[in-house]
């Protein structure tokens, strides 16, 4: 009867959950919302950007040239079409210095077409054509989602409708959404209702709702609505975890451009991992499923036939709700009552923390500073112990990457070792001078959790869920204590890593966390300290019985540890589906003879170190079948006198034989240094606010600035520099469609080729 106010609280937050999930009413569609979309005829356009265009990086020529038929293509269906030319500089610079600070200036159009309606409420459908670099076919990335949108717009053209529609192919998306962002801040949006992007045509289809705000609920809930209904597998990219909305998680692509500016806006993609082809030379036409474009064509009809919002033009609304998908089912929390739910929350387990308190003193503070220590060491054992199998792997493999084509394997050992280390540290657990009293590690974990909480509720409202559900459970633990409920606890932290592992950001994501990664197990262990208080909360009830089990699992635990450290080396590094990348690279360098530059990020397959009848290694040097450079550089310099801070002028002026690509000035000194002129190469009346051309400290001690420029080019380049000493200038040109003379093929390998020139110049 003591605790009959918490249960009868827990019942009523349950029931509130319950009625939460269960409130949303389904959407009705319409037969007649189908339309004529022919596969056949997307299929063609596909064909056509893919084998008649191919590689069209921004900029580029191929780019201009998938411009004009897509221009020609939409004015020949009735469209009016017209051309939105662009110039815009983009500062890449990463917070965590993972590189050097790189500014360039990308060019590109956009195509615009307009289909008026009956009324002038707009729906916007957009894709981007251009590709991720000078050799990928970009047939999945984005031709296919050119190809549906251009015969969508033969479809609308011959249906009468009531809105407008309007159909916009962006440039340079590649870059950074440069073409998107430009058109969404230099366009009148005023009469938008929604739009609709789409990248990379598949199924199981991905719902993109997320990008630095979220689509308005009414928007993702008919969207679903409609796929559910339509049988068309989906996953909803927004789930509860998935909160980094303020990076490039969720917004990877434009529709996040319009909700910069407040327009409703999903995208649709291919759901999953991107396969091992996705911005590589093996992204061509077989990629590319008539069965899926049609698949979408048609619900992407649907959606167009069906979808009407109430308001147009730039709007606010609720960005705080949190959505569940169960199957094809998803389920809404809005965020008032998130709210709601996380202030019931923290009464509930303030009264259970007050009824503690009043059983009496539990321990003196040095108690709980002590116990605090020792469980967070055990977490930061553990957590690096996890990581001990990759790193002996590694080294027996000479493999950095081993994890590439299985990284979900990899995480599932890790967690297979951290519970053996627990379950043979747990066997000790009654010899250990730790308390016996369930309640200090109940008070200890809801004391974390709920700091954790509320730190993260200030910072998010939607970010506090994970740690609140935890909290939550560690309340329902107090009185109903047992090992499933404490390990549900974190379950919507396991979803989240599954999540990134299923996501286009999982390979940033594990390359950051091996490169920093003192920091991530100190945040892991940091993470694992309530878990384990709510293992030794329920052990610590029945000690006897636990330390009973856990003594026969002493000796099972090692062996399943020394099973999984052995199991890591017989998971492939590269597979066909996720092959190794590599580079065949011609490479000038002044006017020295050319080289042939094969390198990789890992020790190149064995099989072809024996037809190259070289050494094993990540880079190596063949002589080049040809030797005339594509184009010649001369540099003069000149230092202006009678000025307080030494002044200098680069002239640059180059001849070019065949038209480049990428033009690259690296700019390196060991004091600081700005960029005062260099308007020839980058407007910087085009440069961001607070943005400014000065060398960046990188961790060598040198400063260095990156400026470049995508097509056209300039034959002559002029900088004014101010610098406090010697300068150093790499320029680098680099060159589509080499002629590729020399061919590797091997197995699990995808060879990416390139022709570069690179002149050093110090004054």
């Amino acid at each position: 009867m003591r605790l009959f106010f918490l249960k009868r609280g827990l019942v009523a937050l349950c029931l509130a959950l319950l009625v939460v999930f269960l409130s949303h009413s389904p959407v009705q569609v319409s037969a007649s919302a189908l339309s004529l979309f022919s596969a056949e005829k997307a299929y063609e356009h596909v064909k056509y950007l893919v084998q008649k265009v191919g590689p069209r990086p921004a900029g580029s020529k191929a780019e201009l040239k998938a411009a004009q038929y897509i221009y020609y293509t939409l004015e020949r269906a009735g469209w009016k079409v017209h051309e939105q030319s662009f110039s815009k500089v983009v500062v890449h610079d990463s917070p965590l210095q993972l590189g050097d600070q790189k500014i360039e200036l990308v060019n590109s159009q956009n195509i615009i077409a307009e289909l008026p309606g009956k009324k002038a409420d707009t729906i916007i459908l957009g894709a981007h054509y251009d590709t991720a670099d000078v050799n990928a076919p970009g047939a999945l990335d984005n031709a296919s989602g050119v190809g549906v949108l251009l015969e969508l717009a033969r479809v609308l053209a011959t249906d009468p409708h009531e809105e407008s529609y309007q159909l916009v192919l962006f440039g340079a998306e590649e870059q950074g959404l440069v073409g998107s962002s430009y058109y969404a801040a230099h366009s009148d949006l005023s009469a938008v209702s929604w739009m609709l992007n789409l990248d990379m045509i598949g199924t199981p289809m991905e719902i993109d709702v997320a990008g630095k705000k979220s689509a308005p609920p009414e928007l993702t809930e008919r969207l679903t609505a409609l796929a559910r209904k339509s049988g068309i597998p989906f996953h909803l990219s927004r789930e509860a975890m998935v909160m980094s909305r303020d990076s490039t998680q969720g917004g990877n692509s434009d529709f996040s451009s319009f909700l910069d500016q407040g327009i409703p806006a999903v995208g649709l993609g291919l759901a999953g991992r991107p396969p091992g082809f996705y911005h590589r030379p093996e992204d061509r036409l077989e990629r590319v499923s008539l069965e899926e474009l049609q698949k979408v064509g048609e619900f992407v009809s649907l959606l167009v036939g069906t979808v009407r919002l109430d308001q147009v033009g730039p709007r606010t609304w609720d960005e705080f709700y949190l959505t569940f998908q169960f199957g094809s089912q998803v389920f809404f929390l809005p965020g008032t009552t998130l709210r709601a739910l996380y202030l019931l929350v923290f009464l509930l387990v303030g009264i259970a923390v007050v009824r503690s308190l009043r059983q009496g003193v539990l321990w003196t503070w040095k108690g709980y500073l002590a116990l605090s220590g020792v469980v967070f060491v055990t977490c930061l054992g553990a957590i690096t112990l996890s990581g001990v199998g990759e790193i002996l792997w590694q080294m027996a493999k000479q493999r950095q990457f081993i994890w590439y084509a299985y990284p979900e394997l990899f995480v599932l050992v890790r967690i297979v070792i951290v519970a053996g280390f627990l379950l043979y540290l747990g066997s000790w657990f009654p010899k250990l001078p730790l308390p016996k009293e369930p309640r200090i590690y109940w008070l200890s974990g809801v004391i974390v959790l709920f700091c954790a909480s509320l730190l993260s509720a200030l910072i998010r409202i939607d970010l506090a869920f994970p740690f609140v559900f935890w909290l939550f459970c560690f309340a329902i633990q107090r009185t109903f204590p047992n090992l499933i409920l404490a390990l549900i606890g974190p379950y919507f932290f396991y979803r989240f890593h599954w999540e990134m592992l299923q996501s286009n950001q999982w390979l940033s994501y594990y390359e950051v966390v091996h490169r920093y990664y003192l920091l991530f197990i100190a945040i892991y262990a940091l993470m694992a300290i309530p878990l384990l208080l709510a293992l030794l909360h329920v052990a610590s009830f029945k000690p006897r019985f636990w330390q009973r089990w856990l003594l026969k699992a002493r000796l099972p635990a090692l062996g399943v540890i020394a099973l999984s450290l052995l199991a890591l080396g017989l998971i492939p590094s590269y597979t066909s589906r996720y092959p190794q990348g590599m580079t065949v690279r011609e490479e000038w360098t002044g006017e020295a003879q050319n080289q042939l530059h094969l390198f990789s990020r890992d020790n190149f397959p064995s099989q072809l170190i024996r037809e190259l009848q070289a050494k094993p290694g990540k880079s190596l040097i063949l002589p080049s079948l040809s030797d005339t450079p594509p184009v010649s550089v001369k540099a003069e310099v000149m230092e202006k006198q009678n000025v307080p801070a030494r002044a200098l002028e680069l002239m640059l002026q180059f001849q070019f034989s065949r038209d480049p690509y990428l033009v690259r000035l690296t700019l390196e000194s060991s004091r600081p240094f700005k960029i005062s002129g260099i308007d020839e190469f980058l407007p910087t009346n085009k440069l961001p606010h607070k943005v400014q051309l000065l060398g960046k400290r990188q961790n060598q001690g040198n400063y260095v600035l990156v400026v470049e420029r995508t097509p056209p080019q300039r034959n002559q380049i002029k900088l004014s520099l101010e610098a406090e000493s010697t300068l150093q200038c790499t320029v680098e040109v680099n060159f589509p469609d080499p002629e590729q003379n020399y061919r590797i093929k091997a197995n699990a390998l995808s060879v990416d080729y390139q022709a570069s020139y690179q002149k050093i110049i110090e004054f």
